[in-house]
């Protein structure tokens, strides 16, 4: 069922609130970012930038979760029917270009209510603001990342990229953890060819994680187009 498929592609996810995050001022105490970090940092903004219609669709895809919460917003099977017809091309695609992504976009919105598309813009501004708002970094213990819910496949584990400096669950040799090392940052000349729905061998276990969570979200629009 729809209301058990947490939507979230893990730690692309965090890693673009990771570029939203502020290095704190000299003499403010805790994390400090390197000289090399922020180079890095500035170089994913860029990539993200780049990347923008991929990301609000991943977005836009996350919030039919939160529409099947309600009953008077969950999606249809017809509805469901439509947004598969226009995602599953793009699964197998080894690129998905911003064009592939905007009208992607574009047909998704067109097959949901002005209902399921008010209450999805209500969810996009209350994510905006539990991310830019005391403790709205990305999320430090295991499970419910960024607007998702506490215990689900929402967010990466504690301590992966992006977890607050010193936050509960961050692993030892994470910032904030035992050891202090340096927090690895995605490097974007190795996402050249950027599809959220495939796994980046690049990313690691948390490529793997995010390629879990898409394969989840597919199985649960599949179940609500056949009406279960």
């Amino acid at each position: 069922m729809m209301k058990r498929v947490t939507l979230c592609i893990g730690v692309f996810v965090v890693m673009a609130a990771m570029a939203a995050v502020a290095q704190p001022p000299p003499g403010a105490g805790g994390f400090q970012m390197t000289p090399e970090m922020q180079r890095r940092m500035e170089e994913f903004r860029k990539w993200r930038e780049a990347h923008k219609y991929t990301f609000q669709l991943t977005s836009t895809l996350r919030g039919l979760e939160m529409l099947d919460r309600d009953a008077k917003t969950k999606l249809t099977p017809a509805q469901a029917k439509k947004i598969l017809a226009v995602l599953q091309p793009l699964r197998n695609k080894p690129k998905m270009t911003q064009d592939d992504a905007k009208n992607a976009l574009k047909q998704i919105k067109a097959a949901l209510t002005v209902n399921q598309l008010n209450a999805l813009a209500r969810f996009e501004a209350e994510r905006r603001n539990r991310r830019g708002g005391p403790g709205g970094g990305p999320g430090g213990g295991p499970g419910g990342g960024m607007g998702m819910r506490p215990g689900g496949m929402g967010g990466p584990p504690g301590g992966a990229p992006g977890a607050r400096p010193g936050a509960p669950g961050a692993r030892p040799g994470a910032p904030g953890g035992p050891g202090g090392a340096r927090m690895q940052m995605p490097d974007p000349a190795q996402m050249k060819d950027f599809n959220p729905f495939k796994p980046n061998p690049q990313m690691g276990p948390f490529g793997q994680r995010a390629a879990e969570y898409w394969n989840n979200f597919f199985k649960g629009l599949q179940q609500r187009a056949s009406g279960k």
